[in-house]
């Protein structure tokens, strides 16, 4: 559906794979950094594309993190949490049956059915299900006393950041429920501790010989033109020094500068 990326990811040195009756084509190696950029960006000024990118990673850093962090605080710093909230949160969970963990944990739960089930109805069907399945169930849970409104919050802003980044969900969803595990038995540091080891596995794993994470590790100053931060098209002189190209130099920047080409 999307021939102009397929060109500008062959113009930067990688490979394409078609395969004949399939519409999808594949593109190697991938990086970490596809998921933050969308071809939207390069159609709107660059404050608009940077902010656009810069709130898609926030939105993935919300999905994976916020289950286990509120779960952390609640059972074991409630220092950081502020005194108002907290009032709030000691309020709402009187006469709840299940832990902290076990709530947040049953109410991922019943989230990932109703997506499931979402993505294998028609699609006006599914949409209509997921939305009204989840304020039913969200509503009679809090008014049965089985779960309190700050889960149904929580879980509510994980689902929706999960959603900034479609390709990573699966990935998203295993990795929320790690954390929050992690954070109802071990607390932040735990949380923390996970996350350094989960960035340094990103950093070690490679895609047919290239860093997922490039280029952030290893650093590149060239490729980082059009990393986070929206450069404007015109810019980027070289194509990306991660892949092996054997011309380096952009076109229109040879015909500005008089290089051969």
């Amino acid at each position: 559906e999307k021939p102009d990326i397929l060109a500008s990811r062959l113009l930067e040195g990688r490979i394409a794979i078609i395969v004949d009756g399939s519409p999808i084509i594949l593109t190697i190696p991938y990086l970490f950094l596809e998921d933050i950029q969308a071809p939207e960006d390069y159609y709107s000024i660059n404050f608009k594309g940077t902010f656009s990118r810069l709130l898609r990673l926030g939105a993935l850093l919300l999905a994976v993190l916020t289950p286990g962090m509120y779960v952390a605080f609640q059972l074991f710093h409630n220092q950081f949490i502020p005194l108002t909230f907290l009032l709030t949160i000691s309020e709402s969970i009187k006469g709840i049956p299940l832990s902290p963990a076990l709530e947040m944990l049953a109410t991922l739960f019943v989230f990932e059915i109703l997506n499931e089930s979402a993505l294998r109805m028609p699609k006006y069907v599914g949409m209509a299900l997921s939305v009204v399945g989840a304020l039913v169930l969200g509503d009679t849970a809090v008014q049965a006393g089985i779960v309190s409104t700050p889960t149904i919050l929580i879980v509510a802003i994980s689902g929706i950041g999960a959603y900034t980044l479609p390709d990573q969900q699966n990935t998203i969803s295993i990795l929320r429920l790690l954390f929050l595990l992690i954070g109802g038995l071990l607390g932040s540091i735990g949380v923390m501790c996970f996350a350094v080891v989960l960035l340094i596995y990103l950093t070690d794993l490679k895609n047919y010989g290239v860093s997922y994470l490039a280029p952030f590790a290893p650093y590149s100053h060239v490729d980082l033109q059009d990393g986070l931060v929206k450069s404007p098209v015109r810019l980027p002189s070289q194509r990306p020094t991660l892949f092996a190209t054997k011309n380096k130099y952009r076109v229109n920047y040879k015909k500005n500068e008089g290089v051969d080409n």
